[in-house]
């Protein structure tokens, strides 16, 4: 998460880093003093975060992004190639760390293909079901060798075979460091452009879709639809999931509208769409020439609260149907969902966010709120800002693939719950830019961030952290011992495991706790300002929960011994 307003992150201990720890320590010597705490607490607080702060074994380049690195990567085609055409494809590689092997898989969507393989990589295709590939996809794999303050170039050659949008993306990787780069185009038969512009048209859809969260029970963002009229306007919105498969997606705002040439189109009806993705819109069918309505409908990523917007125009994303002249009394759309692949993504972190306002408890994302904070998304099909929440904006900011990756969106709006609950008094957070789910960081950074994927991981009932890519890391079963991982409350996964196993029932040994995540652990979080999960853990001791062995062996399980 990138804290607009507050510089994070460096492998020295700057003044802001410093003062920040030093406030962690402050709040712990008071409740030393008041007893909440044992002394002992504050010995080991310090000396863990002495140890964050000069654990640092590189600089990370500087970025917006929450998951900065000590990789960059960035990818540059020299010209956008027409339909048969070639271009040059540069990927420059660069680094902090002393040298490195650095993995690479650089991959092409069914619309281009390659010429030419950058030196040392080897291409090979696979069938993919993701939109955005339309069938398969073409990888060039393979190890580079990099050293700290030499960049290196590697060059290939690619060809466009078919109209239509297309990322180019490069995956980095070395050890627990890793960062992505894309490039971005739109492929025409005779002229071709860098970018991908935003479709608003539609498609029938023969596939019947399906809940992509269906364990969760469906709670409406608003009211549903007009049902009174003499005519109605029905059909399902949908999507194709990173999967291939298809969704509903409910909770979408709708209009229904009458097509005039003569001036501004007459708004009929609005609604949203119902747990099962489907709306009826229903008004009077006699338009203002006596003759019926000439209707087609608008769909849009947003409701009250939440919206997926496009980060420049800040406007939701629309969709609409082709228009139905003289409607009649009933008009049946069918199921409809993006014409365009590369918008997929967009209406998939829009369902995303549907599962987040199923699961979280209230009216409100904040219960106790009584005017509702919207959820702020920006994405673009082809945005390489992100991914982090602005703290200046009260935003999360998505790169284009991000939406294939529902937990990583979660874990984003995770820190806009946070920030939202916590009446804008975000916890400070040092050494956490960047920061690692295995590794030591700092109280505040672990807690930050152990708490904004847990939120994700209790919204999909799935305690693995799925990256774009496919890429996985099981963040229940690690305990003392598991290779790579650090240990202490100042490593975020363990922060993250600890709430993982007070409320799962997938219990293992060590492992006993099971209660209800959107119980004690929600309600402390909702009722306090809680700096590190240490402070947490005595709030939740002053609400009344179960803090006694039972529930401290389930943080132990989790290297967390308080």
């Amino acid at each position: 998460m990138a804290l607009n307003g507050h510089q994070r992150g460096s492998a020295l201990v700057d003044p802001d880093s410093l003062f920040s720890t030093l406030r962690e320590r402050d709040l712990m010597i008071r409740q030393v003093l008041r007893g909440v705490l044992p002394p002992t607490a504050l010995l080991a607080a310090v000396l863990s975060a002495t140890t964050a702060e000069a654990a640092a074994p590189c600089t990370p380049f500087d970025g917006p992004g929450e998951w900065r690195s000590c990789l960059d990567v960035s990818v540059h085609l020299a010209e956008a190639p027409a339909l048969g055409r070639e271009a040059r494809l540069d990927i420059d590689l660069r680094t902090t760390l002393n040298q490195s092997d650095v993995q690479l898989d650089v991959s092409l969507p069914a619309g281009l293909e390659w010429v030419q393989t950058p030196a040392g990589l080897t291409s090979h295709t696979v069938a993919s079901a993701a939109p955005t590939d339309r069938g398969r996809a073409h990888h060039a794999t393979g190890t580079s060798h990099v050293v700290e303050d030499t960049p290196l170039r590697l060059t290939g050659r690619v060809r466009a075979v078919a109209e239509g949008a297309a990322q180019i993306q490069v995956v980095a990787r070395a050890g627990v460091e890793s960062d992505r780069g894309s490039a971005f185009l739109t492929v025409g038969a005779q002229r071709s452009q860098h970018g991908i512009a935003v479709s608003e048209g539609t498609t029938r859809a023969a596939a019947t879709p399906t809940s992509a969260h269906p364990h969760l029970r469906h709670k409406p963002a608003g009211d549903v639809a007009a049902t009174l009229g003499t005519a109605c306007a029905t059909g399902t919105w949908g999507y194709v999931d990173h999967d291939g498969i298809a969704r509903i997606s409910p909770n979408a705002k709708v209009w229904a509208y009458d097509d005039d040439t003569s001036g501004p189109d007459d708004l009929l009806a609005t609604g949203l769409t119902d747990a099962n993705g489907q709306f009826r819109l229903c008004y009077e069918n006699t338009d203002e020439d006596g003759s019926g309505q000439d209707v087609y409908v608008r769909v849009a990523t947003e409701n009250a609260h939440w919206i997926i917007r496009n980060g420049r125009s800040r406007k939701p994303y629309s969709f609409y149907t082709d228009v139905v002249p003289n409607a009649g009394a009933a008009v049946e759309f069918g199921t409809v969902r993006p014409a365009d692949p590369a918008m997929m993504r967009g209406v998939e972190a829009f369902d995303t966010m549907n599962a987040a306002w199923n699961w979280t408890p209230g009216a409100c994302w904040d219960a106790r709120d009584t005017t509702c904070r919207q959820g702020k998304i920006n994405w673009a099909p082809d945005s390489t800002d992100g991914t982090y929440y602005s703290l200046q904006e009260n935003a999360v900011h998505l790169a284009a693939e991000d939406p294939d990756s529902n937990i990583l969106v979660l874990h984003e709006f995770g820190h806009a719950i946070m920030d939202d609950v916590y009446e804008d008094d975000f916890p400070p957070a040092p050494n956490c830019s960047p920061h690692y789910i295995t590794k030591t960081s700092s109280t505040g950074c672990a807690w930050t961030e152990g708490f904004a994927t847990w939120y994700g991981v209790a919204v999909l009932g799935d305690p693995t952290f799925r990256w774009p890519g496919g890429r996985t890391l099981d963040l229940e079963g690690p305990t003392w011992g598991t290779p790579n991982w650090d240990n202490g409350d100042a490593v975020e996964g363990r922060v993250l495991g600890a709430m993982i196993d007070l409320y799962d029932t997938a219990n293992e040994p060590g492992d006993t706790c099971a209660e209800n995540p959107a119980g004690p652990l929600w309600t402390t979080f909702l009722g306090h300002v809680s700096d590190t999960f240490r402070q947490f853990w005595a709030h939740r001791a002053a609400d009344g929960y179960d803090v006694g062995p039972n529930a401290l062996s389930c943080l132990y399980h989790n290297t967390i011994d308080y």
